[in-house]
């Protein structure tokens, strides 16, 4: 059975929303309105939040600066107006004890909608136009593409594992605060950008979502009665607040009920994700999909990331990478590939040795540690300009297999790099083959007959040294010429 998708999700869609609900909002502020615009802004938010991270480049931080202005200015109201309702719901027909708070709370929401007017007066809708033109096929390229996808919902996953465990083991109010916060996070980025899961795990998701953020509500109303001790005798008070102490409960009981066990939707959700031997290649897709927001010319890197693999793959066939190596080599190169290019983004510097530090700043995504991104900012680093000598300063600190493994990774992307030069545009794949000890790559496109570029030529000593073998350059279908060996005479003719 195939769930139909969501047609209501995505950026363009909530920020065109925010404009038609912060239109309907009115002077008179009404709950429901403030509710419907609150939540247009959240969404937005935690859009841009995820955005930024892979995409510092646009105005994402403008954008969540203004929703997040409104959807603040906007909360302290919708507070009172919730908190209000709540009295109306639970107190007992022709219970007076109540009214001094209610009237408490009317006044303080009239104090705040003077600053709610004024933050829907100040909103900018033609600025806001403005981000939604330019943004949306940002969010739009990084939407389409699933394993990038798939690795932003599960750090968020990841997060609320972690915080209902916390939830579970301490009890206490606030974290289950806090675990409600990251499973709204949660909700929202598999709503945008895991959308066909959305449509099987809303009911749960939403239900959660509610029983924990009236469990909430419920203590910020038993709080705000333990304060105004002025507005109620004291065995109102007590009885108020043993009532909403008693709500409250039974709303994390049934928050506890939904997840115990095999078959909590916590686990469920996991399922639906990648498994480990998936996360590493989901992690690398958001690698990338970094990479593309800050380099110049990303279909290059991608073609240079393609040659590299190539290259990687026959000179593993030939039995001369890969060989004991204690990390993925395969899955390492690629990345440095394809984030070689990022320094760029910061005009002025030498990008190699900018895109090194960039890389090494980042957190790593799902499936992918520190180190890891130390080894590709590393090989990312020699991608031009100085050759990975072993005495360098920065590869000392390996020992020698792995330094000769990184010395190899580099030279590949430095000669899959020297294939991007003008003669070279026309290769699109490279072949590798061990002849009689003489690695020959053969390249799809490279002409015999033309002189090698000096980049090319650099590289291919290069590739020599880490490979410890000579390396011929061929078009396909072209033989490697062998010198002539000329045998003397067994004997010699008499005049």
């Amino acid at each position: 059975m195939h769930s139909t998708i969501p047609e209501k999700v995505g950026l363009p869609y909530w920020m065109d929303r925010v404009l038609q609900e912060h239109a309907k909002v009115g002077a008179d502020l009404a709950a429901d309105a403030v509710h419907d615009l609150r939540i247009s802004l959240r969404r937005c938010i935690l859009i841009a939040d995820v955005m930024r991270d892979l995409d510092p480049g646009a105005d994402w931080k403008g954008m969540r600066k203004a929703a997040k202005h409104i959807f603040n200015r906007l909360g302290s109201l919708r507070d009172s107006q919730v908190l209000a309702e709540w009295i109306e719901k639970l107190r007992a027909p022709g219970d007076a004890s109540s009214d001094p708070l209610v009237q408490s709370l009317k006044d303080r929401s009239e104090r705040e909608r003077s600053a709610a007017r004024d933050a829907i007066r100040e909103f900018d809708r033609k600025q806001w136009r403005a981000w939604t033109a330019k943004l949306a096929s940002h969010y739009r390229h990084v939407a389409s593409d699933r394993p990038a996808c798939e690795s932003i919902v599960y750090e968020t996953w990841d997060a609320v594992r972690d915080l209902h465990r916390c939830a579970q083991k301490s009890g206490s109010r606030v974290a289950y605060h806090r675990l409600r916060v990251g499973l709204k996070k949660f909700r929202y980025a598999v709503e945008n950008f895991l959308p066909p899961l959305y449509v099987e795990w809303a009911p749960d998701l939403k239900f959660l979502q509610d029983v924990l953020g009236q469990a909430h509500d419920l203590n910020v109303l038993g709080q705000a009665i333990a304060q105004q001790k002025g507005l109620m005798d004291e065995t109102a008070r007590g009885e108020w607040i043993k009532k909403l102490r008693e709500e409250g409960s039974a709303r994390i009981e049934q928050y506890r009920r939904k997840m115990a066990g095999k078959s909590s939707p916590l686990w469920t959700w996991r399922e639906g994700l990648p498994g480990e031997r998936k996360l590493r290649a989901a992690g690398l897709a958001r690698l990338g999909q970094w990479s593309y927001f800050l380099t110049p010319d990303a279909s290059r890197t991608r073609r240079v990331a393609r040659l590299s693999l190539q290259l990687h793959d026959g000179l593993a066939n030939c039995g001369l990478a890969g060989r004991g190596s204690d990390f993925d080599e395969r899955t390492i190169l690629q990345a440095a590939a394809l984030l070689q290019e990022v320094g760029h983004s910061h005009e002025g510097k030498p990008h190699h040795k900018e895109a090194y530090r960039m890389i090494r700043r980042i957190s790593p995504p799902a499936g992918w540690t520190r180190k890891d991104l130390e080894l590709v900012a590393l090989i990312a680093r020699f991608h031009r300009r100085a050759l990975p000598r072993p005495d360098h300063k920065v590869l000392r600190a390996y020992d020698f297999p792995k330094r000769h493994s990184l010395i190899l990774l580099a030279s590949i992307l430095r000669f899959a790099n020297a294939f991007r030069a003008k003669p070279y545009r026309n290769v699109r794949r490279l072949e590798v083959e061990d002849v009689s000890g003489v690695i020959v790559v053969r390249a799809e496109g490279f002409s015999d007959q033309d002189p090698l570029e000096s980049k090319l030529s650099e590289a291919r000593r290069l590739l020599e040294f880490a490979c410890q073998r000579s390396v011929h350059i061929l078009a396909p279908g072209s033989r490697m010429m062998s010198p002539r060996i000329v045998r003397p005479a067994t004997r010699i003719d008499a005049a």
